[in-house]
Formats: C-alpha cells, structure tokens, sequence
C-alpha cells in the first residue's frame, strides 16, 4: 500500500492563490479594523470576482477557519478560476518575469513592467497595471528570486537561518518542532522491568521561548508524532493543565505563522505538508549543511535532558558521562509517569527567567500576545484529523474496505454506488477500530469495525498478527482470523511472567493505546455510527 497516494485531491493553485489575497480581508472582517471596503476592491480587482464572490469567499474563509479548500469550486455559483485578466496576459507576465527579472542582469521591475505592457500592446492584450505585476512578482518564492539574480551564495547568506539570527516578533510567527530520543531508560507498568528509552517530540515558539506542545512514545519518530505534538501546541492547555493538578500558567494555543523543521521523512511526507498548506501554515525546511537553523528547539532538547540527568534510569549524554551507572537496574518510570513528569518540567521551563529574554517565557508570550492578529476561528477536531494519514477508498455496499478490514457507517448507505469516485479515508495508527470518511459535501462521519468481535488495536499489532496467521498457514476472514489471534495473544501475555524486553515494550505499547483511546474503547464502545443521531458534530475536512 502505498501511502504517497493517499492526497492525490489536493487543493488547486488556484484556490492557494485566492486564500493567499483573502486571508487579511478575513482578519479585517473577523476584527473590524482596516479599511475593509478598499481591502474589498483590492481583492476584486486581483481575482476578477465580482463584489458577491469575494463576500462569499471571506465569509467562507471565517467560517472554515481560514482554510483554502474553503475556496475550492463548488457545484453551483460561478466557474472556477475566472479571473478578469486573461490567461494570455498572464502568460506574458510570466514569461518576461523569468527572461528578464529572473536573471543575473538584474532588470529593475521598472523597465520589465515597461516590456510587459508593451508585448501586451503588440498582441492586442488589455495591458496589466505596475501593482499587478509586483503581485505576480510576490507571489513567487523570494528564496528562488534571490536566487536567479544574485547567485545561490547571496541568497543562502540573505535566507537561510543561522544562531543568533533566526528572530520573531510576535508570538507563533515562528514555532520549531523537532525529535530527540529521551536520556533515560523506562519500565513497564506491569512487572517494572526496563522496555527502553521513550521518543520526544517538541515545539518552541521563537519569539517568547515558550514550548508550545510536546509528544512522549515508545515509537520511533513518524507523521503521527509530528501531527500529535502540532495538535496539542495549537490546542488550549486547560484540560491538560486539569489531568495534571497543575495551577500554573500554560497560556500558548493558536495555528503558528510558520513551522520550521529539519529533513526527516516524517517532515517530508506529503501529507504533513497538504495539511499545513490547507491551514495557512508555511512550512519551511532546515536547509542542507545548516545545522543551526534549529538552534532554538536544538537547545531546548538540551535543557530539557538536562532535567532528565536527574531521573532514576538516566542514561547521560554519552557512555563517558554515564560511566558504571546502571540505567537499567536503577529505571523505576513508566512512560504514562514519564510523560506526566515531563509536562510539569515544561511548566516549569515556561516559568522559569529565560537568559536571552530577561523574564520568563510566560511574560514574554502575555507582553507580546496584544500584538498577535486574532486567528480565524477554526475547529480543533477537524485540524487533528487533517493531520491524521488517509487513503482514498471506494464506498461498497458492505462498507469501507481498509487494511482488509471491513467499516461500516449508517452514514454510508446512502453514496453506495454513486459513480466510479473514491473517498479519502483517515485512520489514527494507533487505534485502527475506527476511521473517518470524507463524503461529497466535505463533511466526515466516523465509521468502526462491521465486525464487532475485533477489539481495538494499533496498526502495527493489527500487522503483526497477521503475519503470525499466515506463517501458522490459518485461513478464512481476516476479520475472524485476527479477532482470534489478538484474544490468544492477549491472554498468553496477561499469564506471562519473565516476558523478555521486546514483549514488555510491546505490551506496555498497548497499555498506552488503552489510555489514550478509553473514550472510545470504554464509553462509546464498538458500534456503528447513527447517522440519525444528530448529537454528533460533522466537521469540515480538507480535500487533498
């Protein structure tokens, strides 16, 4: 299966470029501040709508929580991509930005405006103004301009971050997200016997210092890690703050302005990078042979394994600075108490005075957030499930047929057979029993195992039992077959005693799927979804 695949609907240019125009007017609208009528006209004249268009798009944009495929076509209303200046226009203005901006001569804008205008005059074009011009010339990367007119070294030297120099102004201009192993060797919640040192993903606000969110699995970094930590740095931190008894301050929630990440896959993954186009987030990537452009995040890791050095089980830094101490004779935390310790250590970071700020991040994040423009309101459900991974899935008349395993929605019967389209599908790894399935007016429903004999379990202990099926030669439903086998499995290992490393780290990973899913397991149960049931929200989701 191939999960490159899974954002073949993706948001056009078109819709990018329209957002890219009407975000600010939708700040303007949401606020009631700026010249809102001009902003208006601006945006009429660069997108060739009428006045009732560009309205329905804004109110789209405030509705949708800024999100572009709120501008993707609809069935109704006026023709995509219409646009006053003709494609022939914009095809000589793209041409002769690249042939004579575009290039180590250095053509001021001036004199390529002055060639524009008339090659439009020789064809018999309605010419574009100056203003149109730069704004075409905006819109393209200002890496690559710099690039194409000053050579790669002056535009590494203009561009790329360096220690010291990478600042913001405001808060969330700039959020770092980055994984480290953790210093330190847990246990597992059974028998207390050493599994493994846990992953950390974290995220730093540049302008305030502030951790904005974090991440702690026994997984190695993947889109699911990154996806998790985003969520909880955009999310309020009062229900969190709640679990943990802690009175302190953790004030930081909100889409960041941009995100800056190093080259890893889970980075790089196609899915990761729709989601944060779809939400006006600008991703921008470590460039090659830079390795101080994560230096904010890069010393918050430290610091915060520095808090771990004192950890029962710590491993040091190094082997040298570890010595003879026995890590994993001496490990005593479980990962849901890791966890636990590390958020309170993050308040305490967040509170603490930061060296280069001369007050603590908290006060710098309340001194700067009355310069923060107000967010689109936007809908926390919809903006983690975008991030979740997706496949695109045909509706059958027995349901939705995923990892070969069939769901079922009361929501579904009725787009059985309607054409020969697929429909995007998105499941969280670690509790596959229930997916979310995007239908034809944008909107998802939930849908669960048709089989409710299957309990809930990770992806990756879905695969491994089916692996172990297929060497013990057993055939018949996957379905049965796995139900079988997670129950045999379960229960030999509930029995087990001196289960070795890999099988406490294994267990222990199911023990966590058990918590952070017992809304589900527990209250709701597995059942089908009733779409009559009008208690339960349906979300926008994004087109990929």
């Amino acid at each position: 299966m191939n999960n490159d695949d899974e954002e073949s609907v993706a948001v056009g240019a078109e819709e990018a470029r329209r957002a890219v125009v009407l975000r600010p007017v939708v700040q303007a609208y949401l606020n009631g501040t700026g010249s809102l009528e001009s902003d208006i006209n601006d945006a009429v004249w660069e997108l060739g709508a009428s006045r009732a268009t560009v309205w329905r798009w804004v109110k789209r944009l405030a509705e949708e929580g800024g999100r572009t495929s709120a501008l993707a076509p609809r069935k109704r209303g006026r023709p995509a991509g219409t646009t006053l200046i003709s494609s022939k226009v914009e095809a000589v203005i793209e041409e002769h930005l690249r042939r004579y901006f575009l290039s180590r001569e250095r053509s001021s804008l001036s004199r390529v405006v002055t060639e524009i205008r008339s090659a439009c005059w020789q064809q018999g074009l309605q010419p574009p103004t100056r203003r149109t011009v730069q704004r075409r010339l905006d819109a393209m990367d200002a890496r690559e301009v710099a690039k194409a007119r000053e050579g790669s070294k002056a535009a590494r030297q203009k561009f790329a971050p360096v220690t010291g120099e990478n600042k913001a102004s405001q808060p969330l201009e700039i959020v770092q997200i980055d994984h480290t192993p953790a210093d330190i060797i847990l246990v597992d919640s059974f028998e207390r016997q050493p599994i493994g040192r846990p992953w950390v993903t974290l995220a730093i606000d540049i302008a305030t210092r502030m951790v904005t969110g974090y991440y702690t699995s026994l997984e190695a970094p993947s889109r699911l890690s990154v996806a998790l930590c985003l969520t909880q740095a955009v999310a309020p931190k009062a229900e969190l703050l709640a679990e943990l008894a802690c009175n302190i301050p953790w004030p930081a929630q909100g889409k960041p302005h941009s995100i800056h990440v190093d080259n890893g896959r889970d980075f790089r993954s196609r899915a990761f990078r729709s989601a944060c186009a779809e939400w006006g987030i600008d991703l921008v990537y470590r460039p090659p042979g830079s390795p101080h452009f994560g230096g904010h995040v890069e010393r918050l890791i430290g610091t915060m394994m520095g808090a771990v050095h004192l950890l029962p089980g710590t491993t040091q830094s190094s082997i040298a600075a570890k010595g003879d101490y026995d890590a994993e004779g001496m490990a005593t935390m479980t990962l849901s108490e890791f966890d636990r310790w590390f958020a309170l250590e993050i308040c305490r970071y967040n509170n603490r005075v930061h060296s280069s700020l001369g007050c603590t991040p908290i006060a710098k994040w309340e001194e700067l957030s009355e310069k923060m423009m107000g967010d689109i309101p936007f809908e926390m459900e919809a903006f983690r499930v975008s991030f979740l991974p997706s496949e695109l899935r045909k509706v059958r008349r027995d349901g939705i047929h995923l990892f070969e395993i069939r769901y079922w929605s009361d929501a579904l019967a009725g787009h059985i057979g309607r054409g020969d389209g697929k429909v995007v599908v998105r499941y969280d790894p670690r509790d596959i029993s229930m997916i979310w399935v995007e239908l034809d007016d944008g909107r998802y429903v939930e849908a669960r195992y048709r089989n409710l004999e299957i309990p809930p379990v990770p992806l990756w202990e879905y695969r491994e039992a089916m692996r172990k099926a297929r060497a013990l030669g057993k055939s018949g439903s996957n379905e049965l077959v796995l139900a079988e086998l997670i129950r045999q499995q379960r229960q030999i290992e509930s029995e087990s005693r001196g289960l070795t490393k890999a099988e406490r780290r294994s267990r222990e990973r199911k023990g966590t799927l058990e918590d952070t899913n017992s809304a589900v397991s527990k209250t709701e149960g597995l059942r089908a979804i009733d779409t009559g049931d009008t208690s339960r929200p349906l979300f926008k989701v994004e087109r990929w």
